[in-house]
C-alpha cells in the first residue's frame, strides 16, 4: 500500500493507493494558520504533525487496512515553507510559508550580491518569498534560534523526519530554496554563508523521485518494516507529472497560487528570464511561471463582497455580463483592486476574468509560449468550476480540459513510475467561442494597459 501526502497551502491531504495506483481512501483538513495577512504567513509545526497523524489513521480506517500495510510514503509539498529544529527534533519557530513576504530588505541585499543567481537557483532573483531571504531575515531578527546544531527543515523534510527518520530534501524542492546550486547539484556555500549556516544543517539531498529506505519509523503508526520514502518534489511538479506534462501538455493550476507549468526537455535552464526552472522526475527539466494571486485572490475577493458565501459569488458571476468591470489580482488587499461597475455580479465576474487575464499574461509574456490546438490541462480547486473553465478557454482562445490527475496521484506515480493508474478517460473538452474570444481580446488589452498602473 502506498501513502501519498500533499502538503498544500489550502488543505493538507493524504491518500492511500493500492499496487495498481487505484485510490483506496483520501482524507483532508484545512491548513490552520496562526498568522495570515498581506505580509506574514505562519502555522504551527505541532499542529501540522498531529493533523498528519490523524489523517493517516483516518485514511487507514476508511480503507480498512492497518498502517503496517503501508510500504511506501510519497510526499509532495508546497515549496520553500520551512522551520528550524533543535537537536531534540522540536521546532524553535513556526513554519514560515512560501507566501510570506516579510524579507523585502533581505531579498534586495541578496540580489545585489549574486550576479549569477539565475544559474544556481530556480528563480531569477532572491525574491522575498524565497527560503534564502527568510533565513537571512530570521537570523537577523532571532539569532537565539540558531546554534551549530540547528537543522533547517522544509515542510516535507519535517514530516519525513517524524515519519521515517530522514532529514532529506529532493533536488526539485531544494532548487527553489535559493540555498541550493543547480550548477553543482549541492547545497550552495555562497548562499549559506550570509545566513550563518553549514551544509550539514540542511540535511541530505536526493533526486526527485528517488526511493530511500526509512530510518527510525514512528512507533505509534507501526508501518511496514521495509518502509521506503519517496520525495516527490514541489506540488506543482507532482500535479503536472500526474497529468502527463512530459508528453507536451501545458498544465495550469488554479490553486492558492496561479501556476503555468511545462516539461522543458533534457537541457537544463535557465529558459525564459521570468520563468522558474528545475529538475523533473525521471530526468530532464521543467519550467513554470507563478504568482501568488490565484485562488488566494478569489478567497480575498469573496470575503470583501460576500463573506463566507462562495457559491453565491459564482452564481452572481455567471449571471453578470462580461466586461463591465476589471479586476487586478496583484491588487488584492487594496480597495482599488476593482475598476468599473460596482454591482456585486460584475465585481464577482471580474475576479474570475482578471485571474484568467493574469494567466494569459504569464503564458504569453513571461514564458513566451504559443498555445495551439493542444488542450490546456487545468488542475487545482478552481478547475472544479466549469463556468470558470469556459472563461479561461475564451480568454486564451484555446481548448481547455480538467486534469484527471491530482497532486496525490502525481506523487504516487512519481514513486511508482512503471505503473499506469486507472483513469476514466472521460474528459470533456471546452472549446473557445469565436465571438466571445473577440470580446475578451478587447477586454484583455484594456486590462493589460491598465495593469501596469495598477501594479504595486
Amino acid at each position: 500500500m502506498l501513502l501519498a501526502i500533499d502538503c498544500g497551502s489550502t488543505n493538507h491531504k493524504v491518500a492511500l493507493f493500492d499496487e495498481r495506483l487505484k485510490r483506496q481512501a483520501v482524507c483532508a483538513a484545512p491548513v490552520r494558520y496562526t498568522v495570515r495577512d498581506a505580509e506574514r504567513v505562519e502555522f504551527d509545526p505541532e499542529w501540522i504533525w498531529s493533523t498528519t497523524l490523524s489523517l493517516i489513521r483516518q485514511a487507514c480506517l476508511n480503507a480498512s487496512i492497518a498502517p503496517s500495510a503501508i510500504t511506501t510514503i510519497a510526499l509532495a509539498s508546497q515549496a520553500q515553507t520551512f522551520t528550524l529544529l533543535e537537536p531534540s527534533g522540536q521546532a524553535v519557530m513556526p513554519f514560515i510559508s512560501w507566501a510570506d513576504k516579510r524579507a523585502v530588505r533581505e531579498s534586495a541585499e541578496l540580489a545585489s550580491q549574486f550576479g549569477d543567481f539565475r544559474l544556481h537557483c530556480s528563480f531569477p532573483s532572491p525574491l522575498p518569498q524565497l527560503q534564502l531571504s527568510k533565513l537571512l531575515w530570521t537570523r537577523r531578527h532571532h539569532p537565539d534560534w540558531f546554534s551549530s546544531q540547528t537543522r533547517v527543515v522544509s515542510l516535507p523534510s519535517f514530516l519525513a523526519l517524524r515519519l521515517a527518520g530522514l532529514h532529506v530534501t529532493d533536488n526539485n524542492l531544494a532548487a527553489m530554496s535559493g540555498v541550493y546550486s543547480c550548477r553543482s547539484n549541492d547545497w550552495w556555500p555562497a548562499a549559506l554563508g550570509p545566513c550563518g549556516l553549514e551544509r550539514r544543517q540542511m540535511g541530505d539531498l536526493v533526486a526527485v523521485g528517488q526511493s530511500v529506505n526509512a530510518g527510525s519509523k514512528h512507533s505509534d503508526l507501526a508501518m511496514a518494516p521495509d518502509l521506503r520514502f519517496v520525495s516527490a518534489g514541489n506540488d506543482q511538479t507532482a500535479g503536472a507529472f500526474g497529468n502527463g506534462a512530459r508528453s507536451g501538455k501545458i498544465v495550469l493550476t488554479l490553486g492558492t497560487a496561479l501556476v503555468v507549468y511545462r516539461y522543458a526537455g533534457e537541457s537544463p535552464g535557465p529558459f525564459e528570464s521570468a520563468g522558474c526552472w528545475g529538475p523533473y522526475p525521471g530526468g530532464g527539466f521543467y519550467e513554470l511561471a507563478a504568482c501568488d494571486e490565484g485562488c488566494a485572490a478569489l478567497d480575498w475577493a469573496v470575503e470583501q463582497i460576500m463573506p463566507g458565501n462562495e457559491p453565491r459569488f459564482f452564481e452572481l458571476a455567471s449571471a453578470a455580463a462580461p466586461g463591465a468591470t476589471l479586476f487586478y489580482p496583484q491588487r488584492m488587499h487594496h480597495p482599488d483592486a476593482w475598476q468599473g461597475t460596482a454591482d456585486l455580479g460584475s465585481l464577482a465576474r471580474a475576479v474570475l476574468e482578471g485571474i484568467c487575464f493574469r494567466a494569459r499574461q504569464m503564458i504569453q509574456q513571461e514564458l513566451q509560449l504559443v498555445l495551439n490546438d493542444t488542450p490546456l490541462c487545468v488542475v487545482g480547486g478552481g478547475s472544479q468550476s466549469e463556468f470558470w473553465l469556459e472563461i479561461l478557454a475564451n480568454v486564451l482562445d484555446c481548448p481547455v480540459i480538467r486534469g484527471e490527475g491530482d497532486i496525490l496521484l502525481g506523487a504516487a506515480m512519481i514513486a511508482q513510475p512503471e505503473i499506469t493508474p486507472p483513469l476514466s478517460g472521460r474528459v470533456r473538452m471546452i472549446e473557445p467561442i469565436p465571438s466571445t474570444v473577440a470580446r475578451y481580446e478587447d477586454q484583455y488589452q484594456s486590462w493589460l494597459e491598465q495593469s501596469q498602473h495598477a501594479s504595486l
